[in-house]
């Protein structure tokens, strides 16, 4: 290369693109996704993005920021769809149209759900509060839009579907697209209508429409004598709370020579919790296929099982749900393994009783479903309600099994 190549080369490499900004949030979203917040450093981003971490640092103060920006702006484009359509120039914007706004948005924001279930607690308690207060807004459009259509709901039942439907939309961010856009956005749109006209199961009188729905009766947390529960119980709230990268051994209120009598390292209690659910979500498995009368039906009681796990180890469930990325290696494959047999399992059930169904659609119906399930568990002021169990399994069978397929002429693959 001659000086004057060198020195054109060495002007370009400083050359800023303008889209830098736009590229280190790319980059960051696709590492927080994939690793976590804890587990990224700002070295990281800047290897992605191709400069140093000193020029992240123009853009942004620190990596709390980052990941805030990252959010932000992901759930911006969901808050964009849904104020823009009940902003309708019309003033008419009906329930679908609402809905199909929102997920192109969320196409474009593929991210925004699982940082939004596993990361944002790392925010600054500023930071958190704006993206909770523009999460209920969101919800909140949905569930007028569902009022709206269908008065006779009750406001509890009017949120459950609002809350599946938002959850729903944003389930493609939790796994790999087998379906291209044009057959994904419509099947995602009547999944959620689907969800959102589940008949109420408890049915209430127009006079109690809007009476306060009944408490579902608070469990006595008894304390056992066994060491080993009460160290994976402190851990359970503990990493649910925080996050496993975010609690040390010390803050378990047990002393630390206690818990190395029982487990090797702060990564061995998370391999416990998370086999401790597999085996039970297996167990459901197995009474499923032992008692159900008929194939039909098996898929309604793998749908039971996996809400009863969810709603009565709520702490455990959440902490396999958004903890298992920070297993070992090779714990971390073994439960990949168990995750994509459970699936399959769901996938071979549902095509049973829906013969038309293709599998990649019907992993993307069963991807929805179970994305909804592991969101709404986690939602204190619908979890407390004695309905909500039943609630969920309702809504969760008639999207599984009342969503109707796209047309045939729309693509299957991205590829195709």
């Amino acid at each position: 290369m001659t000086a004057s190549q060198t020195v054109k080369a060495s002007a370009a490499t400083r050359r800023r693109p303008r889209d830098r900004r736009a590229q280190i949030l790319h980059n960051a979203s696709e590492l927080f996704t994939k690793y976590g917040f804890h587990a990224v450093r700002m070295e990281d981003i800047a290897e992605a993005t191709d400069v140093t971490a000193r020029a992240i640092y123009r853009h942004f103060a620190n990596k709390q920021d980052l990941l805030s920006q990252v959010v932000l702006e992901d759930q911006d484009r969901l808050l964009m769809a849904a104020q823009s359509a009940e902003r309708s120039e019309t003033g008419v914007c009906s329930l679908e149209e609402l809905l199909t706004r929102m997920v192109e948005a969320s196409l474009e924001s593929l991210r925004l759900g699982p940082l939004w279930q596993r990361e944002a607690r790392h925010l600054t308690a500023d930071d958190f509060e704006r993206v909770r207060e523009g999460t209920r807004r969101i919800g909140g459009a949905v569930r007028r839009a569902i009022e709206k259509a269908d008065p006779s709901k009750s406001r509890f039942g009017a949120d459950v579907r609002a809350w599946m439907a938002v959850s729903i939309i944003t389930s493609p961010g939790h796994c790999d697209r087998l379906l291209s856009q044009r057959r994904l956005s419509p099947l995602l749109v009547s999944a959620a209508l689907a969800a959102i006209n589940t008949p109420e199961f408890a049915s209430a009188s127009p006079e109690s429409r809007d009476a306060p729905a009944a408490e579902a009766p608070v469990a006595n947390e008894r304390p056992g004598t066994s060491r080993r529960e009460q160290i994976i119980a402190a851990a359970a709230r503990a990493f649910r709370e925080r996050g496993f990268g975010g609690v040390s051994l010390d803050e378990f209120g047990i002393a630390g020579p206690a818990v190395y009598r029982y487990f090797d390292s702060k990564a061995d209690i998370l391999s416990a919790m998370i086999i401790r659910v597999q085996e039970w979500m297996a167990l459901e498995s197995s009474r499923t296929m032992h008692h159900s009368v008929s194939d039909e039906q098996v898929i309604e009681g793998l749908v039971r099982g996996y809400v009863r796990i969810a709603t009565e180890a709520t702490d455990l469930f959440a902490v396999s749900v958004t903890e298992a990325l920070n297993l070992p290696a090779s714990a971390a494959e073994r439960d990949r393994r168990i995750r994509q047999d459970d699936l399959a399992e769901w996938v071979k059930w549902l095509r049973t009783s829906r013969s038309e169904v293709t599998e990649a659609d019907a992993l993307a119906l069963v991807n929805a479903v179970r994305t909804a399930l592991n969101d709404l568990v986690r939602i204190p002021h619908l979890s407390r309600h004695a309905e909500f169990p039943d609630e969920l399994v309702a809504c969760s069978m008639n999207a599984l099994l009342n969503t109707p397929m796209p047309s045939a002429r729309l693509g299957r693959r991205r590829d195709e």
